[in-house]
């Protein structure tokens, strides 16, 4: 049962990973238009808006990615390859984007009282459990044939 179910597993740890970074990357466009410095709201400053399109970017493409597993898995589609790379991508995805979002907290973003900051942590033990992402590349590349 357990075998059969890590691919259901691993689409679930994705999933997770991909809400809670939707919702940092909410938390800190909220935080950057309200937040000042020199006068304006630091989502004026050209290297906040440079990283918050990045994020953005990494963010709309795992969401697309996501739901087309997740559309194929509620059919009933053998999606071993594709859940394990969802895995691996989504983690990694988030710790990336939990990684840029804190510094545009400044010293808040090292609080444990800001979410951002404990998102930072949940980002990181995601790449670990459900099969490490180094397992994941292990189970890519074999359903790849490799």
């Amino acid at each position: 049962m357990l075998m059969r179910k890590l691919q259901q597993e691993r689409l679930v740890v994705a999933i997770g990973a991909q809400a809670g970074v939707e919702q940092v990357l909410a938390d800190t466009i909220r935080y950057t238009q309200e937040r000042k410095a020199f006068g304006r709201p630091i989502s004026k400053l050209q290297n906040t808006q440079f990283k918050l399109a990045e994020c953005a970017t990494e963010v709309e493409v795992g969401r697309a990615f996501l739901d087309r597993l997740i559309t194929e898995h509620a059919a009933g589609k053998h999606l071993v390859k594709e859940c394990s790379m969802a895995k691996l991508w989504q983690t990694e995805m988030a710790q990336r984007v939990t990684d840029a979002c804190p510094q545009m907290f400044g010293g808040y973003g090292y609080m444990l009282e800001y979410p951002v900051s404990r998102a930072f942590m949940d980002a990181r033990v995601q790449r670990i459990y459900a099969g490490t992402n180094e397992i994941m590349k292990v189970i890519i590349a074999q359903q790849m044939g490799l």
